[in-house]
């Protein structure tokens, strides 16, 4: 019975290893994708205020002090990610993700658009070196930014995505930034 199982075990550790040997490029494609599911899915719903602005806060996440109505800064763990709102962009807003191309010193990996009900979104990876990543989800005249070793591509962009199309103003509920 033992010999029977042997087999088994070695396809399951091949699956494993495959698993963790993915490439920088197989793991930007699948944070790409999960941005874009999120990006189509039901927004979440907001639990956080800063000012004016509702916003899903994931739990974990910490709004540090001093944040304000267009600049939120998250903490978990030892990460950052800064949430930008610009009030005066559109849903239909290309503004951060056409600043992002017009950055020379960006090393832009990859991007992604998306387009839904008249909202335009975006996400994107750029190398900012030592095996980090600067990545960046957008939504509207919402951006987030935070950077992240390659093993969190898939995980911080859904999760951005996430943060970014869930803002809204809590004096307007008509307005909102996704």
């Amino acid at each position: 019975m033992v010999k029977g199982l042997r087999p088994l075990g070695v396809a399951m550790l091949a699956v494993l290893l495959a698993g963790c040997s993915m490439t920088p490029e197989e793991r930007s494609e699948e944070g790409l994708e999960a941005a874009g599911k999120v990006f189509r899915e039901d927004v979440r719903r907001t639990n956080a205020e800063v000012g004016s602005v509702r916003l899903y806060k994931p739990a974990g996440f910490k709004i540090r002090e001093g944040s304000d109505e267009q600049n939120i800064v998250f903490e978990k763990g030892g990460d950052t990610y800064v949430l930008f709102i610009n009030p005066n962009e559109p849903d239909n807003s290309r503004l951060f993700y056409e600043l992002l191309y017009a950055d020379p010193a960006k090393d832009i990996l990859t991007t992604a658009t998306y387009e839904q009900y008249g909202v335009f979104g975006f996400s994107g990876i750029t190398d900012a070196g030592n095996e980090r990543f600067e990545l960046v989800a957008g939504s509207g005249g919402t951006k987030m930014t935070t950077m992240s070793k390659e093993r969190g591509i898939e995980r911080n962009l859904r999760t951005m995505m996430e943060i970014v199309r869930s803002v809204e103003r809590a004096d307007d509920p008509e307005l909102t930034y996704n």
